[in-house]
């Protein structure tokens, strides 16, 4: 059984990594986006080709479900905390931005994530990613902002399950909450 947690654990690393990086795509050289500070809900729905990842999903979905009630909120707090909350049932993720990021260029991303971005039109943008994560995981994608508060993108990426290179795609859409991150 401790190889299938690994997987599990490995997969939803490999979830939460792509989901940040094409969220909020910036680095120190990135286009600079215009985008409203706060609370950001990223929506989204990943497809593998082996279905693996989905059905590593709903196993994580149910060992969240059967742990203890103090764990699990001792995870959401630890999440909570770097501004974040993931919600598995509804494929999404909360990420807080803050005006001072914006303004420094740093945008919420995963260590150890590489990414370029570039303007394709007056709204559209493409991007590439490498993340030297466990598991490792690169792609890339486009985006169109329907102005400052949301967004809509796709991306193809490969990570690793159970040791082995795994395509998926992703379509996603962002949208702001509030401009209160609590």
């Amino acid at each position: 059984m401790q190889p299938r947690k690994f997987a599990i654990k490995s997969v939803a690393s490999a979830l939460l990594s792509a989901a940040l990086v094409l969220s909020q795509p910036a680095s120190a050289n990135a286009v600079k986006l215009d985008v409203e500070p706060g609370l950001w809900q990223h929506s989204f729905s990943i497809k593998t080709a082996s279905g693996e990842l989905e059905r590593a999903m709903q196993q994580l979905e149910q060992q969240l479900a059967s742990m203890p009630a103090a764990q699990r909120q001792m995870m959401e707090k630890m999440m909570a905390s770097q501004g974040m909350s993931f919600d598995l049932k509804g494929s999404s993720v909360q990420v807080c931005l803050t005006q001072a990021e914006i303004d420094r260029g740093q945008l919420p991303q995963q260590d150890g994530c590489q990414q370029q971005i570039r303007q394709t039109g007056d709204s559209s943008y493409s991007f590439s990613f490498n993340c030297d994560t466990k598991p490792p995981t690169s792609g890339s994608g486009d985006m169109t902002f329907t102005g400052r508060k949301a967004y809509t993108g796709n991306a193809s990426f490969t990570t690793e399950v159970n040791g082995k290179a795994e395509q998926m795609t992703m379509q996603q859409s962002g949208k702001w909450l509030k401009a209160d991150c609590s």
